[in-house]
């Protein structure tokens, strides 16, 4: 039977967006929506059938997230994390067999999340291609891991951890080695630091990890490269990472768009006609429904030209990046708008645009961050490989 994995999700955020402003005004984590998400199957949604999951292609994953982004943010972005992993792995295997399968089936059958834990103060973003402190040594037959991760969403339940270290194994090389390894929850070693306390997207969970001392078996290493080599899923995780915080930042966006124009219906100040009936108001509501649109138009052509592996217009992996960079810079402005829309009132707690406000600026800070992305394609223009598409003669 077929799943409605949109309508499914679009249910689930009604409840999230009921719980979402306690969790940001603690900055608490939403454990209650993982167990609604775990219990309504979403866990396995973009793992392989062989393993059980649903196999959910690109393009659900997106509906997905951007309906769970309209109930909350920061559960859409944290559950995003766990997601793109499968659907990167997918497309662009790069773990030992074994271990994926591991990772599939505690996912579907154990309720097991994921997530990558690379970032760390020093490094900032590794795709900047810089070398992590954190350290793997090697030790008799195994590893020995050191060091402390920044950013981990997800910390208060993951149960996985690829974590992002530097190989000093003894062997010689002109650049230093990197590779990803699999902690597992209860390590002995393994420390959640409670960091986490945000400006936007304050209910992700996303604190620091200690490693001190972590011994592991010699084939938890998964994956290894020199440092500043292209990473071994190339643009399969650019495409499931930057495609989802397009999902994310559209969804926040609209729920703030949905919320002005209700506010518009019913305002009526004394004295006055409705609000709704205003030019300003109702030209500011169009420019947010035109920015929404030309964003879902955006990150739509990305999804189908990275799919469909188009070989016509701009390459794939560029549409992605631009998808990123204007989807996120038009949710900015839409928000924007929608505060605009209804005025001083908007900055009150006690109301959801100051969140949403908050929480749509969170990915200017993840990759493909403005200025690669637009080096990217400028590379690719002023290199003379891609030509833009012509009108036909």
């Amino acid at each position: 039977m077929r799943v409605d994995w949109v309508g499914r999700a679009r249910a689930l955020a009604e409840r999230f967006a009921e719980r979402a402003p306690v969790h940001d005004r603690e900055g608490s984590f939403p454990f209650e929506n993982f167990a609604e998400l775990r219990e309504a199957g979403f866990y396995g949604l973009t793992v392989p059938q062989r393993y059980g999951g649903a196999e959910a292609p690109l393009a659900v994953y997106l509906g997905v997230l951007e309906e769970l982004a309209r109930g909350d943010g920061s559960t859409a972005l944290a559950f995003m994390m766990h997601l793109k992993t499968f659907g990167q792995e997918r497309e662009a295997p790069s773990y030992p067999e074994r271990w994926f399968a591991h990772l599939c089936e505690g996912a579907v059958q154990r309720g097991e999340l994921v997530n990558t834990v690379a970032t760390e103060e020093g490094l900032g973003s590794p795709s900047g291609g810089g070398v992590p402190e954190t350290v793997a040594r090697r030790e008799g037959d195994g590893w020995v891991l050191e060091g402390r991760k920044t950013f981990t969403t997800l910390a208060p339940v993951l149960h996985h951890f690829i974590v992002l270290a530097r190989i000093e194994d003894g062997r010689s090389g002109d650049w230093p080695r990197i590779g990803n390894f699999l902690v597992c929850r209860g390590e002995p070693g393994l420390r959640i630091v409670e960091t986490w306390d945000a400006l936007g997207m304050r209910a992700t969970g996303s604190h620091d990890v200690v490693l001190e001392g972590v011994r592991l078996p010699a084939d938890r290493l998964l994956n290894e490269r020199e440092a500043g080599s292209p990473d071994p899923r190339a643009g399969a995780g650019l495409a499931w990472f930057a495609l989802g915080l397009c999902a994310v930042t559209i969804g926040v966006a609209s729920a703030a768009r949905d919320y002005a124009v209700g506010f518009a219906r019913e305002r009526t100040p004394n004295g006055l006609r409705p609000i709704r009936e205003l030019p300003g108001v109702r030209s500011k509501v169009a420019r947010m429904d035109l920015l929404l649109q030309r964003s879902r138009a955006l990150m739509t052509d990305a999804e189908r030209a990275w799919t469909g592996q188009t070989s016509e217009g701009m390459p794939p992996i560029d549409r992605v990046a631009v998808a990123k960079v204007e989807t996120l810079n038009a949710s900015i402005e839409a928000v924007e708008l929608a505060m605009r829309v209804v005025g001083g009132v908007s900055l009150q707690r006690s109301r959801p645009l100051e969140r949403y406000f908050r929480d749509v600026r969170a990915p200017l800070h993840n990759p493909p961050l403005e200025d690669r992305a637009l080096e990217q394609l400028a590379r690719r223009a002023l290199d003379g490989a891609f030509e833009p598409p012509r009108a036909a003669e």
